[in-house]
């Protein structure tokens, strides 16, 4: 970054190794992502990241962005919005049961003679717009990275088998994984950001020959991920037991 920033050329060189894969333990994959979201923050923090954001000019600066910390920043734009919006739901499931809420006749006209209501009709609205635009997102984010499987697996043996392999996928929660990793991802930057403390993690790339005691894993990923999983649905629980009775959420 040095010389990037002092307009240097830097010869950049890409060599690929052709080898077997090896299985990873789920503490491997665990490690090396914690190791990945610390690293990136501490170099967020850093002097050279501020000289190259304040000098660089706008087309090389988006490039670097890209190619740097565009990834994890998009983890944390990633989960911290859907708390946001798990929160605002929670206020309105407490303010809906508390106040009179405007009512509409079924072409959607408004009902006279409501004076002192609150409508809240086009925030719920709203709020079911925003869950079905989540869904969305979730199967445009996630079925990308499987259409090239899919895709070979429909040259390669025929449609039936690329269904049921796609199928297996999903069977197995393979998105569920893929949002854990984000949860681990966005945990690891926003710690090391918040609180410092990075520090080097040996993962090894061999293959996952012990294991590790269940109570020991599970307290490594409760924090990051379950425990903010819980959250929310708790929360989902009382904004939906909140609304059911008035608002025919």
């Amino acid at each position: 970054m040095k010389a990037f920033g002092r307009r240097a050329r830097i010869k950049h060189t890409e060599y690929y190794q052709c080898g077997k894969g090896c299985d990873l333990g789920f503490g491997t994959i665990l490690n090396f992502q914690t190791k990945i979201g610390t690293g990136m923050g501490e170099q967020m923090l850093s002097r050279k990241y501020y000289y190259l954001g304040t000098q660089l000019p706008i087309d090389r600066f988006l490039t670097f962005y890209y190619g740097h910390p565009s990834f994890q920043i998009n983890n944390m734009l990633v989960i911290l919005p859907v708390h946001v919006f798990i929160i605002t739901m929670v206020f309105l499931g407490t303010l809906n049961p508390s106040v009179r809420i405007c009512k509409y006749n079924s072409s959607g006209q408004f009902l006279a003679g409501q004076a002192g209501c609150y409508n809240l009709v086009p925030v719920f609205e709203w709020i079911q717009r925003c869950i079905i635009s989540i869904f969305l997102v979730f199967m445009i984010a996630f079925l990308p990275p499987f259409l090239p499987l899919f895709l070979q697996e429909l040259v390669e043996r025929g449609t039936w088998k690329a269904i049921v392999r796609l199928a297996k996928q999903f069977c197995s929660l393979s998105p569920v994984f893929e949002v854990f990793s984000t949860q681990i991802y966005t945990h690891s930057i926003l710690s090391n950001l918040t609180f410092g403390g990075d520090r080097y993690i040996a993962t090894s790339r061999g293959f996952a020959t012990t294991q590790i005691y269940f109570h020991i894993l599970f307290l490594r990923v409760t924090g990051p991920s379950i425990y903010m999983g819980m959250r929310a649905l708790i929360m989902l629980l009382y904004e939906n037991v909140m609304n059911h009775p008035k608002s025919g959420m």
